[in-house]
């Protein structure tokens, strides 16, 4: 009977956060414009922004899924702008047409903190090229992108920072 109550309570204890999270106003999601030089990007890509999400104070991930509209097969790369920081797997490839793939993007979080919206302005660019009859990424790159889609890095954090000098003894 106890066990009821527990589990009872910790539902109601879920739903009232989740209902603080709703009432909290959602941060604005920046779409990067492409360059006067760079061709808009003509595959299918969702979603439409990358967040990145934690469990702990070790690496974020994030995914999306580039889908083939196009009738012939392209080639596909993806590349960061600090591979420092960010690493996509697979980050080169080739979509028949129809399919889809998926795509993860790792933030290494080298200094093992708590990301802030502020502490990174990385993005991560997606490109396209109709690869016809190439055999390599490479070859079919050799001619100029089809499409590009620039993805900014945002950082979701649901965890807290542990400040160590925080003394919990201390009276008041």
């Amino acid at each position: 009977m106890t066990s009821q109550d527990t589990l009872r309570a910790d539902v109601d204890d879920k739903k009232t956060i989740d209902e603080q999270q709703t009432k909290e106003p959602a941060k604005k999601l920046v779409k990067i414009v492409n360059g006067k030089n760079e061709p808009e990007f003509q595959l299918k890509l969702i979603p439409e922004h990358l967040i990145f999400k934690y469990a702990s104070l070790g690496p974020g991930f994030a995914t999306f899924t580039i889908v083939n509209t196009k009738t012939d097969r392209q080639a596909f790369k993806v590349k960061s702008s600090d591979n420092t920081f960010y690493r996509s797997k697979p980050s080169v490839g080739f979509i028949k047409p129809g399919e889809k793939m998926h795509i993860r993007v790792t933030y290494l979080n080298p200094y093992q903190n708590v990301p802030n919206e502020n502490q990174h302005t990385k993005h991560i660019a997606v490109y396209h090229v109709s690869a016809g009859n190439a055999k390599t990424y490479k070859e079919a790159f050799e001619k100029k992108t089809d499409g590009v889609y620039h993805y900014y890095c945002n950082h979701q954090a649901d965890m807290q920072q542990v400040d160590d000098n925080t003394d919990t003894d201390k009276k008041v």
